[in-house]
């Protein structure tokens, strides 16, 4: 048996409530995204009258013969109420990550390691966006356009590990541009909640969880692996980005960037990437090799992942870490990301808990 439980805290970092009595709960988990909360409460609960905007949504989880551990935090930010036959409410959260959502590069573009990055590993970059647009360190008079202050939230020191990259991302959305130098950075990131009323942005190198593929397994011969799906998907691949930088007409810089997968007779297919914001060739390079990560054939194995009592989420494996699993159809195995985790618990038919995962080839 699993058990679950969920812990409410104000705005100030006092718990409120400690419970076990929800109708539903669920809960998804994904690597460099948000996640989200919700929850399904009786209208007899008193915690949908009195919980408010930000609160913070802990779920608890305790697998069988394990202690309770965390399995996401999320800030409260919607409420639905409706009585069909009997009062529920249900309660929405959004991941902490959702707060670097809240802050833009708020730099003018061409401001040298503010919104431009020329030759900087991944790391350093992302420190630094997240330094100067959800700190106190974002001020008017290091040229913010406004303080970027978030109350509690730091950021750990910076290992200047990752790729080199060079990034431009003036204006974009604080939580998107980070995403986006993840796919190509060399390593993944989150918000970790320390204290109650405090969070620290970490980077992790080469993944946010620990490589289990040696010990993790998932096929069909052992018995975690049912419905298995394959299939290869090249309808909006292309091999080839030809990137617009700054200038006109003829004075245009244009930099012709090929995909790990470009061969000239079998995939040589261009597309057009705009990127009047970069001004060197390398940024350039570099704005083409982020758009082909978009572009390449996509194969996609997905199969539904049983829990048994020698491979369970929460206890042999976790969101992040790297696994192995043999495609049936191909008989290769191959390394995954542990890339999603989503939970589902129903109680009001009795249904056991739910766990839905996706894996992501590396």
């Amino acid at each position: 048996m699993i058990n679950h439980r969920l812990d409410i805290y104000d705005t100030a970092g006092v718990l409120q409530y400690r419970t076990d009595d929800f109708l539903k709960l669920g809960c998804v988990k994904r690597v460099n995204y948000p996640g989200l909360v919700t929850v399904e409460l009786s209208g007899e609960s008193a915690i949908p009258s009195n919980i408010a905007d930000k609160w913070q949504i802990e779920v608890w989880r305790q697998p069988e013969g394990q202690t309770w551990a965390k399995e996401i935090t999320g800030i409260y930010r919607k409420g639905d109420w409706e009585q069909p036959v009997i009062s529920r409410a249900v309660l929405t959260a959004k991941g902490l990550l959702s707060m670097l959502g809240w802050r833009i590069v708020a730099y003018p573009a061409g401001t040298t390691d503010r919104s431009k990055f020329i030759n900087t590993a991944a790391e350093t970059i992302a420190n630094t966006l997240v330094k100067y647009n959800a700190t106190a360190s974002g001020t008017l008079l290091d040229g913010r356009k406004r303080v970027a202050t978030i109350a509690g939230l730091s950021v750990e020191a910076d290992g200047a590990d990752g790729n080199l990259e060079d990034w431009y991302c003036a204006w974009d959305n604080l939580l998107v541009t980070l995403q986006e130098l993840a796919l190509i950075g060399g390593g993944d990131f989150d918000l970790v909640k320390l204290t109650p009323t405090t969070w620290e942005y970490r980077w992790y190198l080469g993944q946010l969880g620990t490589d289990r593929s040696a010990s993790v397994f998932f096929s069909m011969g052992i018995g975690n692996m049912a419905i298995p799906k394959y299939g290869i998907d090249g309808m909006n691949a292309a091999s080839v980005a030809i990137v617009g930088g700054k200038g006109e007409g003829i004075n245009r810089m244009v930099e012709v960037v090929n995909g790990g997968d470009y061969n000239v007779t079998s995939n040589n297919i261009e597309f057009f990437v705009n990127a009047t914001d970069v001004d060197t060739a390398d940024g350039l390079i570099a704005r083409g090799e982020q758009k082909l990560t978009e572009k390449v054939i996509k194969q996609y194995f997905n199969f539904d992942i049983l829990q048994t009592p020698d491979c369970s989420y929460g206890v042999h494996y976790f969101l992040g870490d790297l696994v192995s699993a043999i495609n049936p159809f191909t008989l290769v195995m191959a390394t995954y990301k542990v890339e999603q985790a989503a939970l589902m618990i129903d109680r009001t038919g009795d249904v056991p808990e739910k766990v839905d995962i996706t894996l992501l080839k590396v």
